[in-house]
C-alpha cells in the first residue's frame, strides 16, 4: 500500500482487559477436564492449567455464561468423539467463538469454518488435540489483540491529498506610536502559537456515508476533549498540537474536502530531531540534557499501520 503524504495521529484510550470470573472459569474447566481424562488420559499435550487458561478465554470472550456452558458442552462431545448434534452446542461454539476458531483453524486441519461445523455435527474427521489446541491458541491470539496498547502516536488517519499548507506566525505589536527613547521590546509581545491551515482531502473508496461521518466525528471529539494530537506532513511530524477549527465539506461521496486550523506550539520553530528519515519538530523544551533529547525521539515512522 502506498504511503500518503500526511496524516494525523489521534489519542486513543488505553484497552480495558477484561477479568475472568474465576468460578465461571473453573465450571467450564471441569467439564472439558472431565471429557478429556476420559478419553486421554494417556496424552500430555494439553494439562489442567492448558484448560485452565482456555476456560479464562472462553469466559471473557463468549457472552453470556449460558452460551458458554453449552460451547463446554459440545466441545466434550467432541473430545468424547460424538457428534454434535444439538444446534444450542452447535451455535454457542461457532457463532459465540467463531473469531477464535477461525485464528486456529489452520492447527485443526479444517479449510473453513463450514467444514469445521459439518464435521462436527457429523462426529467425524476430527483430530481431537489439535482440534482443542487450535482452540486453546485461537483464544489466545483474540485475548492478546484485546491487550495490545496503541501506539505511540495513536490512532492514523491518513490524509490522501494536501492542497495547501499556510503557516501564520504571529507576534503582536504596539497599536500606538512609542516614543524614541522607550524600550521598543517592551511593547512587543512573545512570539504566538504558530497556526497552520491545512487544506486537505481524504478518500472515502467503500462510499458509505457513516465511514465519512466517522471521520469527523474522531476529530470533532479530539477538539471537544482538548487533546493534544501529532500529525505528519510528509516525514515531518509535528507534535502536541491542538484542533482549533474543522471545516469539512462533503462534495462527493468518495472524497471528503476538508480545512483544518491547527495550532503547533510556539517552540517548533527550533531546530528538529534528525535521524536521517525523518525529522522531528521540537514542540516542548528540552528538560534532562541528552538522555531526555533520546527518550523525546520518534518510534519507527507508521504509515497506514505499516511499520518502515
Amino acid at each position: 500500500m502506498a504511503k500518503t503524504y500526511a496524516a494525523f495521529y489521534l489519542p486513543q484510550e488505553e484497552p480495558v482487559v477484561p477479568v475472568a470470573n474465576e468460578k465461571e472459569a473453573q465450571s467450564l474447566a471441569s467439564t472439558i477436564t472431565g471429557a478429556w481424562n476420559k478419553a486421554y488420559n494417556y496424552v500430555t499435550n494439553l494439562d489442567e492449567n492448558d484448560i485452565r487458561n482456555m476456560t479464562r478465554n472462553m469466559n471473557i470472550q463468549g457472552g453470556t455464561f449460558f452460551a458458554q456452558k453449552y460451547a463446554a458442552g459440545a466441545l466434550s462431545k467432541i473430545i468424547n468423539g460424538e457428534p454434535v448434534t444439538n444446534k444450542t452446542m452447535l451455535d454457542s461454539l461457532f457463532n459465540t467463538y467463531a473469531p477464535a476458531l477461525n485464528a486456529g483453524l489452520a492447527q485443526t486441519g479444517f479449510n473453513s469454518l463450514v467444514e469445521m461445523r459439518n464435521a462436527v455435527q457429523a462426529g467425524n474427521n476430527i483430530n481431537v488435540p489439535n482440534f482443542i489446541q487450535g482452540f486453546a491458541n485461537g483464544l489466545t491470539v483474540i485475548q492478546d489483540l484485546c491487550k495490545e496498547k496503541p501506539s505511540k502516536y495513536g490512532e492514523e488517519v491518513p490524509i490522501d491529498v494536501v492542497e495547501k499548507l499556510e503557516y501564520t506566525y504571529m507576534l503582536n505589536t504596539a497599536q500606538n506610536q512609542i516614543q524614541d527613547n522607550i524600550d521598543n521590546k517592551k511593547y512587543l509581545s512573545n512570539l504566538q502559537p504558530i497556526t497552520v491551515i491545512l487544506s486537505a482531502h481524504i478518500q472515502n473508496e467503500n462510499a458509505e456515508l457513516w465511514s465519512i461521518n466517522d471521520t469527523s466525528a474522531k476529530i470533532v471529539d479530539c477538539m471537544a476533549q482538548k487533546k493534544e494530537f501529532s500529525v505528519r506532513f510528509g516525514k515531518s511530524i509535528y507534535e502536541n498540537c491542538v484542533f482549533s477549527e474543522f471545516k469539512p465539506t462533503i462534495t462527493s461521496i468518495y472524497d471528503i474536502s476538508f480545512t483544518a486550523k491547527i495550532i503547533l506550539n510556539y517552540n517548533s520553530v527550533a531546530e528538529s530531531y534528525s535521524d536521517k528519515k525523518k525529522h522531528i519538530m521540537k514542540q516542548k523544551p528540552i528538560r534532562g540534557g541528552f538522555d531526555q533529547l533520546n527518550n523525546n525521539r520518534l518510534a519507527s515512522e507508521v504509515y497506514l499501520g505499516i511499520i518502515t
